[in-house]
This record gives C-alpha cells, sequence and structure tokens, in this order.
C-alpha cells in the first residue's frame, strides 16, 4: 500500500488521504482547508491528484473538514461511489447546500466591496452538490462491504458526532491479510449521548487523529456540574446564557445536557431558545436516528414527543423570531452559531449580554487563534462585534470538555485497546504540539517510528 496525505497534516483541516491498493486509488475524506474559499490561491482550489482517477471516497463523517470538497471533487470529474454511513449522508446533503448557499454570498459581497477586481467563481455551486449527493452509497455500521475488488470496508462508530466513523479496510496483499484503520475523529467515553469510539485490533496500519493530542478534559460529570452552576446562577439573577456552538454535533449535545440536568439532576428548568436554520434543520435529522444514542440517552428524550426537544426548547426560524430573543427576560439560554462567533446570529446575541455583569458566555468549543470567541475565551477587555467595541463584563465560562474529540487519555485508552503490533502509525488532525505531545503515548503499540506526516508526504508501508 502507498499512502499519500493530501490534508490535515500538521493542522486540523482538510482532511484527505490517497491510498493506493494494487491498482485501485481510495481516497479517505475530502475536506476543506481553513483558508478563503473564493481566494484563487487557496489550498482549497488545490488537488493534488486526478479526481478522475479516483476508484472510490470514502468518508468518516460529515463535519465539513472531512467533507466539505466533495463537490469539487466531482466538478474535477470524479464520478465514483461516495461511501458514508446512513446518518453522515443525510448530513452531507444539508451541510454541502448550505456550504454552497454561504459561498454565493461570500462572491456576491466580495463584488460588492471591490466591484473593479475580477471575483473568482465558487468553489462549487447547488449543482454540484446534488450530483454528490446521487452518489452517496449508504454503508452501515459492522456490515462489511467490499467496495473493489479485494478491498472490504467495515464502518465502527467513532462517538464523535451522529454517523461518525471509523474506517477499517481489510485486504490482501501479496499474499497477506492486512487491515488499515483510519480513525477519522474519535470522540469521547462515557459522554451520556453517544456510544464510546468502537475498539479495533489487529491493526497493521494505523492514520490517527490527534486534535487533542496535549490537553486533558474535563469528565462529564464535571462538566454537568459546572453546567448546572451556571444555569442556577442564571436563575438566581435572573440574567441570559448565551453559548455558541457549531450547528452539527454541539448544538444537539448542549440541548440533551440541559434537558438531562433538568431532567436527572432535578434543577430547575428555564428556557432555551435555538437560534440557528441550519442547526434546526440538522436536528430534524438528529431525530431521524433514534438507534444512535446511548440507552440513557433514548430514556431521557423518550420522555417528549421530538428528540432534542420538549416544552423548554423552542427553535427559532425567522430573523424576526432571532430579534425578539434580545428583548425577552431573563433567566434563559441561547445556543446559537457559529461556533466561533466570527458569523451568524451568534453576533447579534452576544452584543446584547457582552457588557451586562450578570449575564454569561460558555464556550463549549475549540476556538481557532484570531476568531472572536477565542478572544472572548481569553477574557479580553474590550471585543469588536459587527463594527462596534464593547467591553467585556459578562462572566465566561470555558467548558471545552464538551468537545466532540477525545482528549490525550481518550487517546491514549483506545491505542492501548489496540493490542499492539501496529507496523506503521501516522498522526493527522492536529496542530505539531499535539501531535508531538500524543507520539510517545502512541509509540509503545508501534514496532517502527510513529511518523508526524507534512503535506503530501508519500510513504509504501
Amino acid at each position: 500500500m502507498r499512502i499519500t496525505f493530501h490534508g490535515a497534516t500538521r493542522q486540523i483541516t482538510g482532511s484527505a488521504h490517497l491510498l493506493e491498493i494494487d491498482s485501485y486509488r481510495l481516497l479517505l475524506d475530502c475536506g476543506l482547508f481553513d483558508s478563503e474559499r473564493i481566494d484563487p490561491s487557496s489550498l482549497n482550489r488545490q488537488l493534488s491528484f486526478d479526481p478522475r482517477a479516483l476508484d472510490a471516497v470514502i468518508v468518516s463523517h460529515a463535519h465539513n473538514d472531512h467533507i466539505g470538497r466533495l463537490p469539487f471533487l466531482v466538478k474535477g470529474g470524479y464520478n465514483g461511489p461516495i461511501y458514508t454511513t446512513p446518518a453522515t449522508a443525510d448530513i452531507t446533503s444539508v451541510m454541502l447546500r448550505d456550504s454552497a448557499r454561504i459561498q454565493r454570498e461570500e462572491v456576491r459581497n466580495a463584488h460588492l466591496r471591490h466591484p473593479h477586481i475580477e471575483t473568482p467563481e465558487p468553489l462549487f455551486d447547488l449543482l454540484d452538490v446534488e450530483w454528490v449527493v446521487e452518489r452517496l452509497d449508504r454503508v452501515r455500521y459492522n456490515d462489511p462491504r467490499e467496495i473493489v475488488p479485494g478491498v472490504t470496508l467495515t464502518y465502527l462508530d467513532a462517538g464523535h458526532i451522529l454517523g461518525s466513523a471509523i474506517v477499517q479496510l481489510d485486504y490482501t496483499e501479496n499474499g497477506r491479510s492486512r487491515r488499515f484503520v483510519f480513525t477519522g475523529d474519535l470522540g469521547r467515553r462515557n459522554t451520556s449521548l453517544l456510544p464510546d469510539p468502537a475498539l479495533v485490533r489487529d491493526i497493521d496500519i494505523l492514520v490517527a487523529e490527534s486534535t487533542y493530542g496535549n490537553r486533558e478534559l474535563d469528565s462529564y460529570d464535571r462538566l454537568m456540574k459546572q453546567l448546572h452552576a451556571i444555569v442556577a446562577r442564571a436563575t438566581r439573577l435572573q440574567s441570559k446564557i448565551v453559548i455558541p456552538a457549531f450547528s452539527l454535533g454541539r448544538t444537539q449535545r448542549m440541548v440533551f445536557c440541559l434537558q438531562e440536568l433538568f431532567a436527572v439532576h432535578k434543577v430547575r428548568p428555564i428556557p432555551i431558545y435555538v437560534d440557528s436554520p441550519l442547526a434546526n434543520r440538522l436536528t430534524e435529522i438528529h431525530r431521524d436516528h433514534p438507534d444512535a444514542y446511548t440507552p440513557h440517552a433514548r430514556s431521557i428524550m423518550d420522555r417528549d414527543p421530538l428528540y432534542f426537544g420538549s416544552k423548554y426548547v423552542e427553535f427559532c426560524q425567522s430573523w424576526d423570531d432571532s430579534r425578539r430573543l434580545n428583548h425577552l427576560s431573563g433567566p434563559m439560554v441561547f445556543i446559537s452559531s457559529s461556533g466561533m462567533c466570527e458569523a451568524g446570529r451568534i453576533r447579534h446575541h452576544l452584543r446584547h449580554v457582552v457588557s451586562d455583569p450578570s449575564c454569561a458566555i460558555v464556550i463549549v468549543s475549540f476556538q481557532a487563534e484570531g476568531t472572536l470567541g477565542r478572544k472572548i475565551s481569553e477574557g479580553v477587555e474590550r471585543i469588536q462585534i459587527l463594527d462596534q467595541w464593547y467591553d467585556l463584563n459578562a462572566a465566561v465560562y470555558v467548558l471545552d470538555g464538551f468537545s466532540g474529540h477525545g482528549d490525550r487519555n481518550d487517546l491514549a485508552w483506545w491505542f492501548e485497546q489496540t493490542g499492539g503490533n501496529i507496523e506503521h502509525a501516522f498522526l493527522v488532525h492536529g496542530e505539531p504540539e499535539s501531535m508531538e505531545s500524543l507520539s510517545p503515548l502512541l509509540q509503545p503499540h508501534v514496532k517502527s517510528p510513529v511518523v508526524l506526516p507534512e503535506l503530501h508526504a508519500s510513504y509504501e508501508v
């Protein structure tokens, strides 16, 4: 096997890993890089391989850094199958349509700001998305599928978000049976909503994520106690809690955690408003897959007519609904996107609470350097929102343990369960310091040195 890393090398975004097994070429993921999509020099507009030469595409899950360039791949000539789990297929169609809409707006706004400069076309449009949706081939967990002659794909639950999967490929090379595993993004253990990541043994070649390879996050029990205290404070002060959250995964997790507080821990309920049209559509998909959740989560959600919904939860649809929230009295919780506060409706809610010491901002996601969310989480004195400056007086709580990514201890635990004897291992999907910190925990289970590949690096294994 030859493996070439075309993304997520010494960084978190742009997942794209090319496998060559005999004469077959298989691509694992095709995600967006964290760079401008309409910039002609963006990595998002560069494919270092011929899409027409691919035999299959295998998707681990539906976050944009794993699926965001699929329409660009199809636009470039790929016409084969795109394998996903059923839930990932449902989510992918929504995420990519939303991405096409955002790109159309970005191009239009760029033209309005710079009318004399030629603006490039969007990376892809809605028609390209429809061609992707046509190619989605759904494979259930633990249901082996031969995707090219001699290569069998098995998806295993990664516990990261709904539909997320560990990719296991079993094949024969030179008369020898071999097993390749790509972790995708591994979830945390014991988080109540989704199952723990599935375990895999007898691995010959491993490609593993390392997002939180240098971090130890709070346990779920401690996080729930902290969330309880924040809700109790809002009730006492009759104030507002604003939670910036990504529309996929984090929003649904935070709604469930609040439901769990009310149902299991007997915390006095307060209204929860979910203000994100994309999150609303994705929550509908989450309701369509009740078997994805733990028995504990099912027992809580089965009490209400709708999963991720109750008399305490209201999903806002229109801008009028969103604006109305800022004139309501507390206590209440707003959950809105974007998760890093860089776009979307969250900024409008932040500017109404950011200078009020009785209100709270709860950070539950990774915040990239330079983003508004990062500045808030670091507790700067003043922040700029929508071209205006505000004093940051609201209480800020950083509960990034609610992340869907396993931390250093979770990843080490998963490595320990492989049984060792891994021949070759690579770390991707992490900043350099995360990879370098995690590598010594993986090395005892690997026969050869753990590799931290560079972009476009290629290896015979």
